[in-house]
This record gives C-alpha cells, structure tokens and sequence, in this order.
C-alpha cells in the first residue's frame, strides 16, 4: 500500500483499510448519504480526498459510540458545535442508562448462578442414593481413568446432575438388574431378540456417562466379571451379562480375542 502522507486521494480499497472498515461498508455509507467519495476515475472508480477520510473518521468514532446512522448524518450535518455537543450529550445518557441495565443484569445472574451452587449434589446426598461406598469408588475410579476422556465426559455430566437425576440413575439400574435376574432364570438365550434389548439398555446407560461403542462395552462388562463388588451388583449375574454382550459384539464381527478400547 502506498504512504498516506504520499497521495491525496485514495482508492475504495486503500480508504476502507485507513479507516478500519471494509470497502462494503464504504459504500452502505455513500448510499446513505454519509460519507460520498469527491471524485470519480474516469473508469468510474471512487476516489476518496482527505477531507473524505476525515469524515469516514468521525462516522468511525461516532458509531463506537453507539450513534445509529440517522443520527450520525445529522450531526456531520450541524454547524454549530454547541448542536453536535448537545447531540453527543444526550448519547452519553443513553448509554449510560444502557451501562446501569447491564450492570443490573449481571447482578441478577450472578445471583442466579449463587442459587445454583447451593443446589448442586453433595456426595452425602449422593451416598444416600448408591451407599457409603460411593466415595471410594469414585476416588479409585479417577485413579485408574482420571486421565481419559471418559472420564473428563463423565464429569461433565454430573456437574449438572440433581438428586432427582442421581435417582433416577439408581432406579433404572435397579430395574435392569432385575431384568437380567429375570432372563438369567428363564433362560434367555444369548443374541434373542429380549437379549439384545438388555445389551441395548446396558449400552444406554454407559452412554449417558461418555461415548461408548461394542469393544468398550465388551471389556467393561469384562471387567464386572473381574471385580467381586461388580458381581455383587449384578446380584452374581455379571458373567451371564458378559455373554449377551459378548454374543452380540461377535454378530457385529468383533473379534473376541483382540478386542481394545475404542
């Protein structure tokens, strides 16, 4: 770009890049009458004076100051600097009573926000849910997956969990858990059409914690095998879940042998 003290007139590009506004702009403002470049090239490409560039410059501070172009126009219209000064004026009391709205605004959210805290879960009130345990599971369970983004999602979740939703979260474990007993001991066969429902609703749990797929679900339910306290929470069930899990990851085509987190 050449040097502003070099040139007296300057193209639409050239204008719009001193001024801080887009070439777009420029030209929503001539056909507003606000700021109309002094000459044309005889190709009839605008050409903007300095005087055209000092007025651009007061439409810029004017419109920081939250001015609407019709007012904007009347005051490069004043000759009286009294005019522009009481026009200016009554802006600034505008704004002001714009500034005591907001301010009253954030007071009203951050009492909202106070509010919310206060109604956020304890884990006392979370242990009357799931027991005295709850705290040492979770501890132990940041220990071995506080670096996953599983757990990062997980957390996420419980941030805006209520009591009612820890409730909630209890009650359909504990009809699940009723389910399998049931298809346990009326011999439910792996990969049925009930069977998949079960897989379905196990999935559906894990899921409202973080994304899970078959191969996670496999190694989970793995896992429940693995750990007597999950054993008891599927009321010694867990290896007949593990089945219905495993018989549908192999009617996906997972191979059961090589199966990883993912």
């Amino acid at each position: 770009m050449r040097n502003v003290h070099e040139m007296s007139e300057y193209t639409i590009g050239e204008a719009a890049e001193i001024l801080g506004v887009t070439p777009r702009t420029l030209r929503h403002w001539e056909t507003k009458g606000l700021l109309v470049p002094g000459w044309r090239t005889t190709s009839d490409y605008r050409l903007y004076t300095e005087d055209d560039l000092q007025t651009g410059f007061a439409i810029v501070v004017y419109k920081s100051a939250g001015l609407p172009l019709a007012d904007i126009a009347s005051l490069l219209e004043e000759s009286s600097a009294k005019s522009r000064i009481d026009r200016l004026k009554r802006q600034r009391e505008v704004l002001s009573a714009q500034l005591d709205t907001v301010h009253t605004m954030i007071t009203h959210l951050d009492e909202i926000i106070a509010q919310q805290r206060e109604q956020e879960i304890t884990m006392e009130e979370i242990k009357k849910v799931f027991g005295d345990d709850m705290p040492g599971y979770q501890e132990e369970a940041e220990q071995r997956w506080g670096h996953t983004k599983e757990w990062a999602q997980s957390q996420e979740v419980q941030k805006g969990m209520t009591l009612e939703d820890w409730q909630r979260v209890k009650a359909e474990q504990d009809d699940f858990v009723a389910a399998l007993a049931s298809a346990s001991d009326n011999g439910v066969k792996p990969g049925s059409a009930e069977a998949e429902e079960l897989v379905a609703r196990h999935r559906a749990q894990i899921g409202q914690w973080y994304d899970v797929s078959t191969a996670k679900q496999v190694l989970i339910a793995r896992m429940y095998v693995a750990d007597p306290r999950w054993e008891e929470t599927y009321k010694g069930h867990a290896p007949y879940l593990l089945e219905l899990i495993e018989e549908h990851a192999r009617r996906e085509g997972l191979d059961l042998e090589h199966i990883e987190w993912g």
